[in-house]
């Protein structure tokens, strides 16, 4: 779930990781792996959570996924 509630942890919720996603991104990392274990090392996700942050970023329409390459939308 995206919406945050009283009893969640926030430092795993796909709002909070996307936003550590697009700094990452803006930093440089553009490779879906090494993203992946950028975020695991220092947040500590799993794949299905990394999955769920890049596909809500995707449907936001924030970046672009193309040749395993994630970059972010200019518009």
């Amino acid at each position: 779930m995206l919406l945050p509630t009283k009893y969640e942890n926030l430092n795993y919720n796909a709002l909070i990781l996307g936003a550590h996603t697009i700094r990452y991104i803006k930093k440089g990392v553009n490779n879906i792996e090494d993203l992946f274990q950028k975020l695991k090392e220092n947040h500590n996700i799993d794949l299905d959570l990394f999955f769920d942050v890049i596909t809500f970023l995707w449907l936001a329409d924030i970046i672009i996924y193309k040749n395993y390459s994630i970059t972010l939308n200019k518009k």
